[in-house]
């Protein structure tokens, strides 16, 4: 079958996630690709022979440690108000390469165009996860209407998490090869933006290594493999790529991100690693560092005793090949389900 892989361009968890399911799919399909542009050249690198178009997507806007919601729905304005152009050309794009369903991973424009020309749609991604926790807060309720303007037109959805989610870490190929060490330092993945704030915390744990990324110069993956632990931003790939591999994980959270915050607070609760915001980072770091045995011990056990715990689904393993058969189920079971290939969508509140 022709799959198109449709990926939101806000953050790198949808690029990996979409990149580790298609080197397994396109071992048996034809696979193209609908992604932002700053995406398309990278993508390009590692599936040569897969067509790439280029798509917009709805972007976060910070204000130092914390989402900036009047700023995000302003520059995001024009695609809510008028998204019909994109919606439009997707769908003929669609059609001319004769793909037979769209796999997205949060990310709107596709889905709607390709439920508009009568294909099977389905939703793989994370941040959906937050439909699924009960919260009255102003901004869990935000990330709610979000997921479902971002999920509103598939037939079936997957969720992805370590916590709660349908399947469990879904990680790259170059990660599941590297043989995993444990050495003597920690990795630390940030934007450069927090760097000068970082940096001196770091500077003030002399007794321990770090190696922080992004480095043109660096072997992320190496990095990973062979670290003790890692520190990053609370996104979830982040996390998943680093448990699935045995290490510990610190995160810190952008406020008033509701997703990030969960993936926290669910790490703590884990066992798995700990989280702090940028104003606590001083004292919390040191106590995680000091506190590595005990994360090592429950990642430990909880991979010992399955893929998921039944009590409270936690999973640290690798289960990017379970995600792609997954994906083949609903392939599957497309063939025979006639009202998936409808023209009509399940919200018409969502059209133009």
């Amino acid at each position: 079958m022709h799959i198109g892989i449709a990926i939101n361009g806000e953050g790198r968890g949808h690029f990996s996630r979409a990149r580790a399911l298609a080197e397994i799919l396109g071992e048996h399909h034809t696979i193209s690709f609908w992604v932002p542009e700053h995406l398309a050249g990278e993508l390009a690198g590692y599936f040569p022979r897969a067509s790439i178009h280029l798509i917009p997507y709805l972007k976060y806007v910070q204000r130092g440690f914390t989402l900036d919601y009047l700023g995000t729905i302003a520059v995001n304005a024009s695609l809510f108000l008028f998204p019909q152009h994109a919606r439009q050309r997707i769908a003929k794009q669609l059609r001319e390469a004769k793909v037979g369903m769209v796999l997205s991973d949060f990310e709107p424009f596709s889905s709607v165009a390709a439920k508009k020309i009568g294909l099977p749609v389905l939703q793989l991604n994370h941040p959906g996860i937050v439909t699924r926790t009960f919260s009255l807060s102003p901004a869990a309720i935000v990330a709610r209407v979000v997921s479902a303007y971002m999920m509103a037109f598939s037939d079936r959805t997957i969720l992805c998490s370590f916590f709660g989610g349908d399947v469990g870490p879904i990680i790259r190929r170059e990660l599941r090869e590297k043989r995993i060490s444990r050495g003597d330092y920690v990795l630390v993945y940030q934007k450069p933006m927090y760097r000068e704030f970082l940096e001196p915390v770091l500077a003030s744990l002399p007794d321990c290594p770090f190696r922080i990324f992004p480095d043109p110069a660096g072997d992320y993956a190496e990095s990973l493999a062979g670290c003790k632990a890692l520190v990053a931003s609370a996104g979830h790939q982040s996390i998943s790529e680093a448990l699935a591999l045995g290490k510990p994980v610190f995160v810190i959270p952008v406020a008033g991100q509701f997703e990030q915050e969960l993936n926290a607070q669910k790490l703590r609760e884990s066992g798995f690693g700990d989280y702090a915001f940028f104003d606590a980072l001083k004292t919390a770091l040191p106590a995680f560092l000091a506190s590595l045995g005990k994360f090592e011990i429950a990642i430990a056990t909880g991979r010992m005793s399955g893929s998921r715990s039944v009590k409270k689904s936690w999973s640290c393993t690798d289960e990017t090949l379970r995600a792609a058969a997954l994906v083949e189920n609903f392939i599957l079971d497309s063939r025979h389900a006639p009202e998936w290939k409808r023209r009509t969508v399940l919200f018409p509140v969502f059209q133009e």
